[in-house]
C-alpha cells in the first residue's frame, strides 16, 4: 500500500512538469519511468551525455534513431510532439503529397532542392522541424 501511494504520489508530482519543448519532454518522460540520465542511456544504449544536454536545453534536436532508442522505454505521447510524431512517419506521410504534387513542385512549394525532398521522401534524412512546418503553414499536412 505505501508503494503505490509513492507511486501516486511521483505520478502526481510529475503530471505539473510542462511538456513546450524537447528538454521538458524528455525530462518529464524520463521521470515518470523512474530512471535517472544514466540508467535511461544504458538501457538505450546512448550516451548519457546526450541525455543531458536535450534536458538541459543545449541540444535542441535529436534524430530518429535516437528517438527510436528512446521510445523503447519512454512514453510516445510525453516526448513527441507533432513534429517528432511526424519524424516518425515521414516517408508514409511525405509519399502522398509527392504523388499529387510531384517531386520538383512540391519541393518549390517548401523552398528546397527536389533531391533533398528525394532524401526525405526516402527516410534517408530526417526532415528539418522549419521545413515540417512550412508543410503545416500550406496545409499539406
Amino acid at each position: 500500500m505505501v508503494v503505490q501511494i509513492a507511486a501516486n504520489w511521483k505520478l502526481l508530482q510529475y503530471t505539473d512538469i510542462p511538456c513546450n519543448n524537447l528538454a521538458q519532454r524528455l525530462k518529464k518522460a524520463r521521470m515518470l519511468t523512474g530512471m535517472s540520465q544514466v540508467e535511461l542511456a544504458k538501457k538505450v544504449g546512448i550516451s548519457r551525455s546526450v541525455i543531458n544536454e536535450v534536458e538541459a536545453g543545449y541540444r535542441d534536436k535529436i534524430l530518429r534513431p535516437t528517438l527510436l532508442k528512446l521510445l523503447t522505454v519512454l512514453d510516445k505521447d510525453i516526448l513527441c510532439d507533432d513534429y517528432y510524431r511526424f519524424v516518425l512517419d515521414q516517408e508514409e506521410k511525405l509519399k502522398p503529397l509527392v504523388e499529387k504534387y510531384g517531386l520538383r513542385k512540391l519541393a518549390r512549394m517548401i523552398g528546397i532542392d527536389a533531391s533533398s525532398l528525394d532524401h526525405w521522401k526516402r527516410g534517408d534524412y530526417q526532415i528539418s522541424r522549419r521545413y515540417f512546418e512550412d508543410l503545416k503553414e500550406l496545409k499539406l499536412l
